[in-house]
């Protein structure tokens, strides 16, 4: 079987997914709709020696008209004439013009799907019409977690049509030895951001949150790390000044990836405080430095990573419930954090390229006899 994927630019830990799927030995080639993105700092090193693919537009993706991703996908398809054509989600044209070429040749489509209900509270109803009639159309899905699942069966894909394959996390890279992690006793505790400083990541309540709690313990006990650049960075500075929690705050702007996993090592508790954030891979990477977690009840991937073991889950709408968390991290001793820094590093190992990989194949594996059948009836036909 010979599957297309088409997937709108190269990513991190898309990459590290297609590497091992070459390697599990499944004949696929990769569309790409673009070269790059403009929201993505680190250029990806492809290679036809790693994994077969081709780029449709030279540029940013943002940059590329639809038009030209969407006739340069179906030419692709086209040539490659796949027997499966796994789409990465309904939100592209290039994705549309993929699902129309599998229908009219009457080849199997697979989604790759990372959106939750609660992402957007107000979806408009022609909008939720659009995607259940895209999804008539699949035959498998592959999501992220429990809240992606969720979601599909709401809109109306059967859940025997849908498999968690788990979002895509580079251990090698992150996976932290228990001796290499340092904990804070207890008293001051470390805390840390990763992402951008945008409205959905919602950083303007940790340090709302961070300023209550100092008025409330009548003590400094916390510092925040916030690594990450954007639009609200400016905006965020000054909120820390009007807080007076400036002291407490640092802003190391953006921190490429190697650097990460030091940062991490180098803090207690990550929190991601996000109003809107389809999984949060971020999160994985702190799990495997041995980082508690605090997330919010919008991030995808609180269900299946936010454990009492590991860490706490608030809604991101007021600031007291992140407070109350807040409050209780000083009490917490080394001992503590260690083992839920343990159980957080047990939990995020799980979900490496080639457990994906291998979720994804076996997945995949289903839809051979199905693709067989039609072969054999294109083959009588052509021999009548």
């Amino acid at each position: 079987m010979k599957y297309a994927i088409i997937h709108g630019h190269p990513i991190h830990y898309k990459h590290l997914l297609f590497r091992e799927l070459r390697m599990g030995g499944l004949d696929f080639e990769v569309i790409f709709g673009a070269a790059q993105s403009m929201v993505r700092h680190e250029p990806i090193r492809l290679s036809s020696d790693l994994y077969p693919y081709r780029i449709i537009y030279e540029g940013q993706y943002e940059a590329a008209p639809r038009a030209t991703r969407a006739l340069g996908t179906w030419c692709a398809i086209s040539e490659l004439n796949p027997d499966v054509v796994i789409i990465s989600g309904y939100h592209s044209a290039e994705g549309w013009a993929a699902w129309l070429w599998a229908l009219l040749h009457k080849r199997k489509i697979v989604m790759w799907y990372e959106s939750n209900e609660f992402d957007y509270p107000n979806r408009p109803w022609y909008k939720e019409t659009v995607k259940r009639v895209f999804l008539r159309g699949v035959d498998q899905a592959h999501v992220y977690g429990t809240s992606n699942k969720a979601y599909l069966e709401k809109l109306g894909l059967a859940g025997d049509r849908i498999a968690i394959k788990g979002a895509v996390v580079n251990v090698e890279a992150f996976s932290t030895p228990d001796d290499l992690k340092t904990w804070s006793g207890p008293g001051v505790k470390r805390l840390l951001y990763i992402g951008r400083l945008a409205v959905e990541k919602n950083v303007a309540l940790l340090l709302r949150a961070l300023a209550s709690a100092i008025k409330l313990a009548g003590a400094p006990l916390w510092t925040l790390t916030i690594v990450g650049t954007g639009p609200l960075e400016q905006q965020l500075r000054q909120l820390c000044s009007s807080l007076a929690i400036e002291r407490f705050v640092d802003f190391v702007g953006y921190c490429p990836q190697s650097e990460l996993p030091q940062l991490c090592r180098q803090t207690d508790v990550f929190i991601l405080p996000s109003t809107r954030e389809q999984w949060g891979n971020v999160v994985l990477e702190a799990m495997l430095c041995r980082l508690p977690i605090a997330v919010s009840t919008q991030c995808g991937c609180a269900l299946d990573l936010a454990k009492p073991d590991t860490g706490w889950v608030f809604p991101p709408w007021t600031d007291e419930p992140l407070t109350d968390i807040l409050l209780k991290l000083p009490d917490l001793g080394r001992t503590e954090l260690a083992r839920m820094g343990s159980e957080c590093h047990k939990l995020a190992s799980g979900y490496s390229a080639a457990s994906c990989a291998e979720r994804i194949i076996s997945s995949l594996k289903q839809l051979t006899p199905q693709v067989e059948r039609r072969q054999s009836e294109a083959n009588a036909e052509l021999a009548l």
